[in-house]
């Protein structure tokens, strides 16, 4: 059956196979709100860490045996799963993004017009920021801590371990303007020594090839169903052959919002074959991360098991994660932030650091064991953790009233 409101982007769907209300209540469930912020903070945390990591120490194979403890161990175990890290927020944003504008327009609240404010206020409010934050660091650091070599690529721990050009021949005019336009990835590279922000057109793009497709198939006109369907799929082939295949980790994540069949709904179970995923990836990692193919099995793998995680923990209720709600909710409210600008903001910091003379071994790298480069370490995370809370105070949080200003703008 269809309905339709003034701008005929509204159909009630009566499929009896999902039920597409369950996504919008399951989020109503405190258990499973905090599973979701535990697991957006716990991502960019690990992300950042990684990458903070990788200037600063020596890669774990040039780790002297008698420095190889436990803690050293488990250390660079974690903080190795930043990859598998950006694979759970594709799947999280299909899931609270495309599997929630599914259940509203299957319960006739879709309006084409709020996606698109919605998707837009919260992707460039910060990001545009963040841009700008980033040419200051980089500009920065080139001017005052050219000698380091983070920025040129001579620095033994960036040559060593980031395979790219160096960040300096990023940072051009040309290589911002086509940031600004979300067509990093797609035809440029991201901005400067910003290289994270490979995702975030992705993400932008996942938006906009869902939301016409989603606008056409719940149109209630045929015509504007085909131009909508047709439309999604024109955008999804300009954007180049790589783009659909992360597409559809993103479409795993709608995908978990609607199944609906018990017998996939077993929290113990998919925590444990999810972490002995992530644990078996690590420990092959040699091996897979030698061909392009088996990287993308391993993320769609990763993709599916969280996805599975997601369903299982739908309907569980459990004292610890709805105690840690608040907490959960504080640390995600700026999870973005902190992935946006950490990367050039934490190479600043590096250099000043570096700057002072008290700190050399920032030059050539550090042991695990090094207590200068633990404190370096710990000081520029709290620096970093701070500055990205400060910076989704100013951005972030003002997202409600700038949607509430765009849609009166907008009627």
């Amino acid at each position: 059956m269809v309905t339709t409101n003034p701008d005929n982007f509204i159909r009630t769907s009566k499929a009896p196979w999902i039920d597409v209300s369950r996504t919008l209540a399951d989020l109503r469930n405190p258990t499973f709100a905090s599973f979701l912020d535990l697991a957006r903070w716990t991502c960019a945390w690990i992300v950042f860490l990684g990458h903070l990591r990788n200037p600063l120490f020596f890669g774990f194979e040039s780790v002297a045996a008698a420095d190889r403890g436990f803690l050293v161990t488990v250390w660079f175990f974690v903080t190795g799963w930043f990859g598998e890290a950006v694979i759970v927020f594709f799947v999280l944003s299909g899931y609270l993004v495309g599997a929630s504008a599914c259940a509203k327009a299957s319960l006739g609240r879709f309006s084409a017009r709020d996606y698109a404010i919605d998707r837009a206020s919260r992707i460039f409010l910060p990001f545009i920021p963040a841009l700008l934050l980033t040419a200051l660091c980089d500009g920065a650091g080139m001017t005052f801590f050219s000698d380091l070599g983070f920025y040129s690529g001579a620095h033994p721990m960036i040559h060593e371990k980031v395979h790219s050009a160096p960040f300096a021949s990023y940072f051009t005019l040309e290589t911002f303007g086509l940031n600004l336009a979300m067509l990093q990835t797609i035809v440029a590279p991201a901005f400067g020594s910003n290289q994270p922000l490979w995702t975030i057109s992705l993400e932008f793009w996942f938006y906009v090839t869902f939301g016409v497709a989603l606008a056409g198939v719940v149109a209630a006109k045929p015509a504007q169903r085909w131009v909508g369907v047709l439309g999604s799929l024109v955008i999804a082939a300009m954007l180049g052959p790589g783009f659909p295949i992360f597409l559809g980790l993103w479409l795993i994540g709608v995908a978990a919002g609607f199944a609906d069949a018990a017998q996939l709904e077993r929290p113990r179970i998919a925590c444990a074959a999810f972490f002995s995923l992530l644990v078996g990836l690590r420990l092959f990692k040699g091996i897979y991360g030698l061909d392009d193919h088996l990287v993308m099995t391993r993320n769609y793998l990763v993709a599916l098991a969280f996805a599975w995680l997601l369903i299982s923990m739908r309907g569980v209720h459990w004292r610890g994660l709805e105690a840690t709600h608040r907490f959960n909710a504080f640390l995600a409210s700026f999870s973005y932030s902190l992935y946006l600008i950490h990367f050039p903001l934490m190479l600043l910091l590096l250099g000043a650091l570096h700057a002072t003379g008290e700190f050399p071994g920032i030059a050539s790298g550090y042991a695990p064991s090094n207590g200068r480069g633990l404190f370096a370490y710990v000081g520029v995370a709290a620096a970093v953790g701070l500055s990205a809370y400060i910076f989704a105070r100013l951005t972030e949080a003002q997202t409600s009233r700038l949607r509430a200003r765009m849609k009166a703008l907008l009627p």
